[in-house]
């Protein structure tokens, strides 16, 4: 995209109605005039006599807690310079927009219109007690130092100037990974830096934090390498002169020669290929000048095919990007309600993001990047910003490290790490929170969970996660070359449990035998058994039938009918049920649901509805869901005149019968389940607010809600969870990512505890 062509869509974006990118929206309701009168006065009072008698209860009567104010005073904007103040504000709201975006954060921008350091100061003292936190941005140096060193020392809540310590943080995880994969001790390298700004100079103590030896680091600004003489010289100001060297002067070639890494926080172009040629073997380049680096990646592998590269651009591999810092390091900050942000943090945060690299990449984070293949190595040395996973490994670090510290008003016996961990896990939506608690219960006790489709690089990835988090132990039944091979290709690593169907002996013994009395009285002859177990999708529940694994997924690479057929045949019902239900647990709007039967019974008789509920109920509970069950019809309790839903009402009688505690209620109209207001024309249901269990007339009603769903308002969904077959299975979706296989098995897991307890019982 040319300049102008960029300028125009920016300007555009900014001023499309309502201009700006933030805006302000109320989190209480107040449509009332009770509600406005306990949002102001007079019940406003209560919390502020509160907060009067005991100032930190401001954290739970006020959204101080949550309320993050990013500070300027536009004399350091981008590369653009001293622009002034209010010229800085479009930069602001985008530093509160990717606060929101990425760590749920509430922010004010407050563009300051004061260079004198003291006056800065003191009016950023003045407007702190409305916030939980300070990121300063954008702030000249040296006076940027001054400014963030005294608001540290005189304020109580967490402050940070990202400038300096964003890009440290993120380009130390990088530093740390690629000299990994280099096989370079950190205390060995020679680092050469470009650039002695507030970035540069944060960057360079960060180094040291992290082993770096001080005689090995050369700092280059404008002027030339920062030596001693230059120091005595009075060329230096107090932070440059902590790096000066006593070595001979010179410019960055000098600096580069035979050094192991290069940072560069410059401008574009100052770095020629002749001084990348004359760094050491296996050379790490950060050039991270925006939006032109030093040297472009192009120009270094044209002369060094050993080189690993870093930028700040998104269009190159290892984008070193300061939003995979901040969000994170005030959301743990906050949580805990520290009192500053810690060298520790910082460095807790650094290694958090380094050891996410290291983890098999999900495949929503996949395709946010075009399906561009992932995994650790010189072109993946820190995770991409819009990996979700980054809220959950560095805000925790962050936190448990203030704890540690003791900067934090919570005690370590108040903080409990894998608690937090669950709550962040929440805000990146109800499905996750949910199914944490779920993966929790599978890593009590881990179950073998035999995968038809082994190799498929879905379910490869899902095993090596479900390996790596406890959650099970996957079998995996494919060729083992295969397997392999893929596995390779992934850049994996892992061991479990592979099976070439082709050649397991149980396939011609006992398993046919098996097959042969199951099925016998079908037609099926024992050399008809052994054929169709040469198929992994018989093979797999059979091995569940057989008691070689507790549990079944398939499907992601095969037809529905293709797995759930050989489940009903191989492994059957339990004797208590009559039916096969299909059901998705959905979040939607911040509400879980369970939406049945949505894949097996096409058009269910009045016994199959009332059966097709008390599953899905029974489901629902083991969720945590305390069922309102609504049998949804076109009508209201039977309204329309021209066919009355009879079979529902049937079916509504037998559950009572069946479950008399089951709160079920219908027919009803899809929004009267749903809807407290329209539920008041009613006043006999059985139930009041929204219902959590929706069960659908027919298959097609099913499948086309949960779809709209999906698409349209865009819930998230699990399923299908199959419910009524004798031992665990469940069916994948074609497509289903390698989360949703992950959330699958730890399901079918946990699903495996319940039976082996039930059978110990019996």
């Amino acid at each position: 995209m040319g300049s102008k062509e960029l300028r125009e869509d920016a300007l555009n974006y900014h001023s499309s109605n309502p201009p700006g990118k933030i805006t302000v929206v109320p989190t209480k309701p107040h449509g009332t005039q009770r509600e406005l009168s306990l949002a102001y006065s007079p019940g406003v009072a209560y919390p502020c006599e509160e907060i009067g008698g005991d100032p930190d209860q401001a954290y739970n009567y006020t959204s101080k807690g949550n309320l993050v104010a990013v500070v300027s005073n536009g004399t350091a904007v981008l590369g653009l310079g001293d622009i002034g103040a209010l010229a800085s504000k479009p930069v602001m709201e985008g530093k509160g927009l990717l606060f929101k975006a990425f760590a749920d954060i509430d922010v004010f921008d407050i563009e300051v219109d004061r260079k004198d350091v003291d006056q800065f100061v003191e009016a950023v003292k003045a407007i702190s007690p409305t916030f939980g936190g300070i990121n300063l941005e954008d702030i000249s140096s040296p006076e940027c130092f001054e400014i963030e060193r005294r608001l540290v020392e005189e304020l109580d809540i967490p402050v940070m100037h990202d400038d300096q310590h964003g890009t440290a943080i993120i380009s130390g995880a990088a530093l740390i990974n690629g000299l990994e994969v280099v096989n370079k001790d950190i205390q060995e390298v020679r680092v050469a830096i470009l650039g002695a700004g507030a970035s540069a100079i944060s960057c360079a103590k960060h180094y040291l934090s992290l082993g770096v030896s001080r005689e090995n680091l050369t700092m280059v600004d404008s002027k030339g390498i920062v030596t001693k003489a230059r120091e005595q010289a009075g060329e230096l100001n107090e932070y440059k002169a902590y790096f000066a060297r006593d070595i001979e002067e010179g410019g960055i070639g000098d600096a580069m020669k035979g050094a192991d890494v290069f940072l560069g926080l410059s401008k574009g172009g100052l770095v020629t290929p002749e001084m990348v040629k004359g760094m050491s073997e296996n050379p790490l380049i950060f050039a991270l000048a925006n939006p032109d680096p030093e040297i472009t990646p192009e120009d270094v592998y044209a002369i060094r095919d050993d080189a690993i590269v870093a930028t700040g651009r998104s269009d190159y591999p290892n984008q070193i990007n300061n939003v995979l810092g901040f969000p994170y390091i005030f959301r743990g900050a906050l949580d805990v309600r520290a009192t500053e942000i810690t060298e520790g943090m910082k460095m807790a945060a650094t290694k958090a993001l380094a050891s996410l690299a290291r983890q098999p990449v999900p495949d929503d984070v996949i395709s946010a990047y075009d399906g561009e293949q992932m995994s650790f190595g010189r072109d993946y040395l820190i995770p991409k910003p819009f990996d979700a996973r980054v809220l959950i490994w560095e805000a925790s670090a962050v936190a448990e490290a203030a704890v540690e510290e003791g900067v934090s008003r919570l005690s370590r016996e108040d903080f409990d790490a894998d608690k937090y961990r669950e709550e962040l896990e929440s805000r990146l939506g109800l499905t996750r929170s949910i199914m944490r608690t779920v993966i929790n219960q599978a890593k009590r006790e881990r179950k073998k969970i035999v995968f038809c489709e082994g190799e498929d690089p879905t379910i490869i990835k899902a095993a090596s996660q479900c390996i790596s988090e406890g959650i099970c132990k996957p079998i995996l039944l494919g060729q083992e070359k295969r397997i392999e091979a893929v596995k390779e290709e992934l850049g994996l690593d892992f061991n479990c449990e592979t099976i070439d169907v082709r050649y397991d002996p149980r396939r011609r013994e006992d398993y046919a035998d098996e097959m042969h009395m199951l099925r016998g009285r079908r037609g099926l002859t024992k050399e008809d058994a052994v054929r169709q177990l040469k198929s992994a999708t018989y093979f797999a529940p059979m091995m569940v039938r057989m008691g070689d694994a507790d549990g079944y997924l398939g499907g992601v690479s095969h037809q529905y009918p293709d797995i759930v057929k050989p489940c009903l045949q191989v492994i059957g019902p339990k004797p208590d049920s009559h039916r096969i239900v299909g059901m998705y647990m959905m979040t939607v709007n911040g509400q879980l649901m369970f939406i049945g039967d949505a894949t097996i019974n096409i058009y269910p008789d009045a016994r199959t509805l009332a059966e097709i509920a008390i599953q899905t109920a029974k489901v629902a509970k083991r969720f945590g869901v305390k069922p309102k069950v609504a049998m949804l019809s076109f009508s209201n309790f039977g309204t329309s005149s021209e066919m009355r839903t009879d079979r529902i009402e049937e079916a509504i009688q037998m559950v009572r019968e069946m479950d008399p505690d089951l709160v079920i209620d219908g027919p009803m109209q899809a929004d009267t389940a749903l809807v407290l207001e329209i539920q008041e024309d009613y006043p006999f249901m059985s139930f009041n607010g929204p219902a959590n269990v929706l069960i659908c007339p027919n298959l097609a009603s099913a499948n086309i809600a949960y779809k709209l769903l999906q698409r349209v308002a865009g819930a998230e969904m699990t399923g299908p969870i199959l419910e009524g077959l004798s031992r665990p299975a469940h069916v994948l979706q074609r497509r289903d990512s390698v989360r949703d296989v992950v959330h699958m098995a730890a399901i079918c897991a946990v699903d495996a505890q319940r039976a082996s307890r039930e059978r110990l019982i019996d």
